[in-house]
This record gives C-alpha cells, structure tokens and sequence, in this order.
C-alpha cells in the first residue's frame, strides 16, 4: 500500500468521522434558530387538574427528540391554568407533560391519586396550549406518522386527531388541534373531550391505577395504524353508553361554577353515534337515604342484571349448540379467544352489576330502617357470580367487605372460596329476608345452584325441598311458560316493561314475551338431578315425570335405568338457551363428550382486555 494511498485512507475515515459526529450533534441540538424568550401558558383540562400540579415543558428538535432542556412550573389555579413566562428556547417545537390530581366529571369529585397526561405543539404562531386526554391519546401515534410516513407535525397531529375520532365514535371529524381543545369553548369539540375523558373514566371505574393503564392501552394500539382493535373498540363503546349526558354536564357546570366561571350546558350525547344511556352517578354520602332511592337503585339493578343475563344465555346457547340461528357463530364452533368482543361485553356486564349490587348494599348497611336492601340485593349479587364462575371459573371476588379497599385491581380468587363465602351471605339473607319474599325463594336456588356445582347435594336438595314444599311456584301450562309470570322467579315482560326492551337479536334465541332468569321448572330439574346424586333414584324420577307430563311427554317407571340421560334430554328441551345446560353438563362430567371439546374448553376464556387492564390477571389454560 503506498503513502499517497494511505492519506486518502486517513482522509476519508477522517471525514466519515466529522461527518458523523456532526449528524449526532443534530439530533441532540436544536438545529437553527438562536435562543428566544418565549412565554407557554394553557390549561389541563382532565376535568380539570387542580393547582399545584406539576407542569414540566420539554425542548424538541424537529423530528420531536428532546434537546435535553426542560423547564418546570405549577398550575396556578383549579381551573387546570399554567404558565410559563420568559422560557429560553432555541426551538418552537414542545412537549409537555403534567402530573397531577383532577376533577372527576363523572362522579363530581376530586381523584384520589394523580394521573400524568401529556402534549406535543409547534409553538410557532400559537404559544396557548391545552393539554388533555387527545392530545394524550394522540402522542405515540404523531411521533409514528412522522418517522414512518415523514409527515410534517401539523398532517400527523391532523390525522392521528381524526383516527382517535373515529375510534371512539364521534360523528364528525375534528376541526382543530387537540391542544386548543378546550371545555370552556362550548363547542362540538369540547363535548367530545368531555365525553372521551368521561368514557375513559366508565370504563377504568374512576380508578386511577386503571384510567393510567388504559390510556397507555388505547395509545400504543393506535401506534400502528391508527385503528382500535374490535374487543378495545366494543369496550370503548360501552364506555360510552354507560354515560349520562346530563349528570357529566351538570357536574362539569358546578364544578366551574364554583370556580366563578358560567358554562352553558353541553350536548355530550349529540356528537356521538353511540347512544349515552347511563344512570346518573353521584359521589358522597348524600344518595340512598330513602327508600324511594333504595327501591329506584333495587329496579335499576335488576334491569342491570338481567341485561348482563340475557346476553349470556345467548352465549350458553351458541356454546351448548342449542342455539342453531349462528352456525359460523365462533361460540357455535368453540374457536373463543379472548378477544371476542362477546366474552368482554359479558364480563364487564356482569361486574357492572356486581359493582352497583355492591354499593346499595354498602349505603343499605349504613342505614338502621332499610338495612333490609342488604338481603334483598345479596341474592343477585350472588347469581351475578354464578354466572361469572360458571363461563370463566376463578374470577376477582369484589364483595360488600372489599370493594372500597383495592390499591390496585384485584387478583383471581378461587371458585370455591367465592362458592364459601356467597353459601354463607345467602343464608344470612334468609334468615333476616321475610320467608315468602320472592328474594328468599331466589336466595334458596342460587345457594343450590353454588351448592350442586361443588358436589355438595345435600345442601342443594335441603333448600330446593323448602321452595318445593312452600308451594309458592308451580310449573305454567306449556303454553304460557314464556307468556306470563306464572312460574318464574325472576323476570321482565318484555311487552310490559319501559325499562328495558329485548336486544335486536332476541328471536336467534328468545322463546317468548316474558324473559325468566330464574323459573320453578329448574327447580323441579335440578331436584331431580341431586336426589339422582344422593341416590334418592325414586324420587328423582318423581320429580323428572312433573316436567314430562307438563311438556306432554310419557311418564318414566320407577325402573327407569338411563334416569341422567332422560333428565339431560329435558334439561336441553325445556331449559335451552336459559343458562343452565352448560352447568348441568359439567357437572355430570359430560360437557366433553356432549360438546366435543377439551376440557380445558368447559371455561372461556379471560377477556384480553382485561388481562391488559388488570396487571393481577391470569389467563385460563389453553388459551
């Protein structure tokens, strides 16, 4: 190798080097304009954050990499302003990120921990910045848009806006920057801040450890592509159906009122295509007093329930195929992964009935004259748990005793162990319910229902002997068991009631007018079933030979030997689609052979937004 071509070998590592320490030297400075005083002032409007919350402002080159200087401040007030006077910067592109605590707009409260929310601005021509739950939302997904696709900060910012829209269903596109997003601007883009922070809060219960999670949830999911995916979106939407217009509205007025600012009222429920359609929701002590309240709060749970009923049963029924409208129906073909959109509306629908039986019977125990909404909600409560234990087995067990105590969202509790602790509030509620309340009779079969699932059948027959004996049911004529009352337990006439009305897809597996949760021949059946169990073979026939008769079927001879065969058939028959056949097969040890399927399918799976919302979550093997 020659001298002269050693230089040009030295020249050229030496001109890779410059060249390379100056393009490292680019991304960490900013790249043009001389340091200029800059005053940055807005609000935070998560409800809004209240004073003292700590406002910090991060310098960004172009491509958005910080330029390693910060600047600190506090809000000033508790309307969420800030300002930052006089800041030294060299460049007109910002984040910035709050940390603090904020008014709840959905139960008219204050947080009980801090939340950080952050935003992203070009501070050029506008140096008013409002930070929120959309620009927030819309962070990872600006920061993606310019890298990947080389868009300029203001098309990222205008496209991830109108992705996020259309996530959570707003009707229209969005006609301005996240940041001038504001709640005090009365209009359409300040109903839809209001309403996505108030949905967020439904979904994540005004949970702080959760809301944390899920806006970190929703913002890496728009990351990619700009889309939610199908089990998020669905629970997005219930979020916000789960809204009352009104209440967020009016607390959202007082709050500021309070604060010495007149806000008109806002038309949350007009900007979305979802209908909002929740019950108003109060903090403090102030509700539940009378027993005007106690009995409005015991019909809104019932409706509560049996919404959350009626789409399990669908569910059970497509899954035990005696549901035929689906055939591709993933249920049908048990292909269920967690994230079915089904699996997570039912779960969340059954702990929304869970959560509001807990807070009635919590303002019930409290109160000397109508403790007796304690017992009469416990019965419920615990057929909401039947439910969850039967699709999904061990399920976070939130009871009147813990419900208020959770740091964070609870772990798994044994199916047993609920099964202990439901036997034992169910039959504290008997003992102090009046004995021909219909709540006792519904305390008595949800107890054999928890008792015959654990093999305990003697407990099951003892107190479906008292229903049976006490008279109180009979079995309806075939022609009437779906038309009237006449032998349900627990029900709504869908004809009859303006409190809820029968879901779109009732005829794929509805069998009439009247929806039973809970009717007397399941009682008679499952009998039949624990006294087959206990030996009692005679009797169980007896028992089985009521159901026949009624549905114009032979009488079976006290010799029948295929007495479980024949009661499977009429549990099938006359039981379909009404949540109980699933139950029946497992415990008999028959849902593999009659299903076809593993075992490890006789549960469903945990719905993966739950897994994703819920750091103590574990998953059901096989899936």
């Amino acid at each position: 190798m020659t001298l002269f071509t050693n230089q040009i070998i030295r020249s050229f590592v030496l001109l890779f080097t410059i060249t390379f320490l100056l393009s490292c030297s680019k991304k960490n400075e900013p790249i043009n304009e001389p340091h200029q005083k800059t005053t940055i002032q807005g609000a935070v409007e998560k409800g809004p954050f209240v004073r003292g919350s700590v406002v910090t402002v991060y310098e960004l080159n172009s491509d958005l990499t910080p330029t390693g200087r910060t600047f600190k401040s506090e809000i000033s007030d508790d309307k969420g302003a800030f300002s930052l006077p006089d800041i030294d910067l060299a460049s007109n592109y910002v984040q910035l990120s709050v940390n603090g605590y904020y008014f709840n707009e959905v139960t008219g409260s204050l947080s009980s921990s801090q939340v950080t929310l952050n935003a992203i601005a070009d501070i050029t021509n506008n140096k008013s910045i409002n930070v929120n739950v959309l620009s927030h939302l819309e962070e990872k997904r600006v920061r993606s848009l310019m890298k990947k696709e080389k868009k300029t900060l203001a098309e990222a910012k205008k496209q991830a806006l109108a992705e996020l829209y259309a996530s959570f269903f707003v009707k229209i596109t969005p006609t301005t920057s996240s940041e001038l997003v504001s709640l005090t601007k009365n209009d359409e883009n300040a109903n839809i801040l209001l309403g996505i922070s108030a949905a967020l809060l439904k979904i994540s219960q005004s949970d702080n450890a959760r809301l944390t999670e899920l806006l970190s949830i929703i913002s890496s999911d728009l990351d990619n592509d700009g889309l939610i995916e199908e089990p998020l979106k669905q629970t997005i939407k219930q979020g916000l159906e789960d809204l009352n217009a009104k209440n967020i509205s009016d607390n959202m007025k007082n709050r500021y009122k309070a604060l010495n600012t007149t806000l008109a009222d806002f038309s949350v429920d007009k900007v979305f295509t979802v209908e909002l359609k929740g019950k108003s929701e109060t903090s403090g002590d102030t509700h539940f007093t009378t027993e005007q309240e106690f009995q409005a709060a015991f019909s809104a749970l019932l409706v509560g329930t049996t919404k959350a009923t009626e789409e399990y049963f669908k569910l059970e029924g497509l899954y035990t195929k005696t549901v035929s409208g689906l055939p591709q129906n993933d249920f049908y073909l048990h292909r269920v992964n967690s994230n079915n959109p089904n699996i997570a509306s039912s779960f969340s629908g059954l702990y929304k009935s869970i959560g509001m039986a807990n807070t009635i019977m919590d303002y019930a125990s409290k109160s000397s004259s109508l403790k007796s909404y304690k017992y009469k909600i416990y019965p419920y409560f615990a057929y909401n748990y039947w439910v969850l234990m039967n699709f999904w087995g061990d399920v976070p067990f939130v009871n009147p005793e813990n419900f208020k105590n959770f740091t964070s969202p609870p772990a798994r509790t044994k199916a047993t162990e609920i099964s202990q602790s439901l036997i034992a509030g169910l039959e504290e509620a008997i003992q102090n319910l009046g004995s021909t309340e219909r709540e006792t009779y519904v305390a008595k079969i949800v107890i054999a229902r928890i008792a015959a699932d654990n093999g305990n059948y003697s407990l099951a027959k003892k107190y479906l002997s008292q229903i049976i004996d006490s008279k109180q049911y009979k079995l309806a004529n075939k022609s009437e068991v779906h038309t009237t009352a006449n032998e349900s337990m627990i029900g709504t006439d869908y004809d009859q009631s303006s409190a809820i009305t029968k879901p779109n897809d009732y005829n794929l597996y509805g069998k009439g007018n009247y929806r039973s949760l809970i009717r007397y021949t399941d009682v008679i059946l499952l009998a039949s079933e624990v006294n087959l169990k206990l030996n009692n073979k005679e009797e169980a026939i007896s028992l089985l030979n009521l159901v026949r008769v009624r549905n114009g079927k032979t009488t079976l001879s006290p010799n029948e030997i295929n007495v479980l065969a024949l009661l499977q058939e009429e549990i099938k028959d006359d039981l379909n689609n009404e949540g109980i056949f699933f139950a029946f097969l497992k415990r008999n040890n028959l849902a593999e052979s009659s299903l076809s399927i593993p075992s490890y399918q006789k549960l469903m799976p945990i719905p993966q937004i739950e897994m994703l919302l819920n750091m103590n979550m574990v998953q059901n093997p096989g899936y």
